[in-house]
């Protein structure tokens, strides 16, 4: 009797979770009112399955009704909306995860509009925004970049010996700028010097020699001044003389111009020559001695 009674508190349990398993997903789609359906296109890969939620700003409004698998690489999937939702006219389909363990939802990214789908109407595919999973996976890839950036780093600086030669050169350095400092401060000195002796040198000098070498040098400038003026004066002489010549004035002037006594001068010069050269070879025709 008692194995009996056992038995039947089982039987019961598990008819009583089924039902409640069924309830409740009956319930989540809609119980007595089934709503009318809109539908959608994805593409492969977006994560649907029956009874996922389909929300509208925030609130659910229905359910995934069904997933059919195209052979073009879409997923026609049925949006099973509730009675009495409607959804605005410039609503677009978004998937997008929901938790970290890769469960999906499909949202309706609207904004208030007057006109709505009717029943049996296509809702076009938006863009998701980036999920859970893909975060986890960027986040994944950035951690897997961050290991191997680490482990480059290590084999650099510390296996091949990278931070000594950093610690030579910083070394090399700090000697460098000391050196620098020390040459720095030697010119600054002997700059100091210089100045030094600069100032009496000009302390020094004395200022009547100064004033006698100024006078002396202002008496040479006046000098040669009147010189220039002497040379201005005898330039213009000698420009007017030239002219004379050139338009032939003057005797100096017609015997340079007058083309008459340069051919005098030439039959003249002709003559002597002859007269030379016949007095070369006859000269007793000129020259007569007698000896008594």
């Amino acid at each position: 009797m008692k194995g009996r009674n056992q038995v039947a508190v089982g039987l019961f349990l598990t008819v009583a979770l089924i039902v409640g398993i069924a309830g409740t997903i009956w319930l989540v789609r809609g119980g007595l009112s089934q709503g009318y359906p809109l539908y959608a296109v994805f593409r492969w890969g977006a994560n649907l399955r029956v009874g996922q939620p389909v929300r509208l700003a925030g609130v659910q409004v229905g359910y995934v009704g069904d997933v059919q698998l195209g052979n073009d690489g879409t997923l026609d999937v049925t949006l099973q909306i509730e009675n009495g939702r409607r959804i605005p006219r410039n609503a677009k389909a978004v998937v997008q995860s929901v938790g970290i363990f890769g469960d999906a939802e499909i949202a309706l990214a609207a904004t208030p509009s007057p006109q709505s789908y009717a029943e049996g109407d296509t809702v076009p595919a938006g863009t998701a925004a980036p999920g859970v999973p893909e975060v986890t996976a960027k986040a994944d890839s950035v951690a897997t970049v961050a290991v191997s950036l680490s482990q480059e780093a290590q084999r650099q600086f510390v296996d091949s010996g990278g931070l000594r030669d950093i610690r030579q050169t910083l070394a090399e350095t700090s000697r460098l700028v000391a050196q620098l400092t020390r040459i720095s401060a030697e010119q600054s000195r002997q700059l100091t010097l210089t100045q030094r002796q600069v100032r009496s040198t000009l302390a020094a000098i004395d200022s009547a020699k100064v004033d006698s070498t100024v006078s002396n040098l202002r008496a040479t400038s006046a000098n040669v001044a009147a010189l220039t003026d002497s040379l201005r004066l005898t330039t213009s002489r000698v420009n007017a003389t030239l002219g004379l010549l050139q338009n032939g004035q003057g005797t100096a002037g017609k015997l340079l111009t007058d083309t008459l006594l340069y051919r005098d001068v030439r039959s003249l010069v002709t003559r002597i020559d002859s007269l030379t050269a016949d007095f070369q070879k006859r000269p007793r025709k000129y020259i007569n001695l007698e000896i008594f």
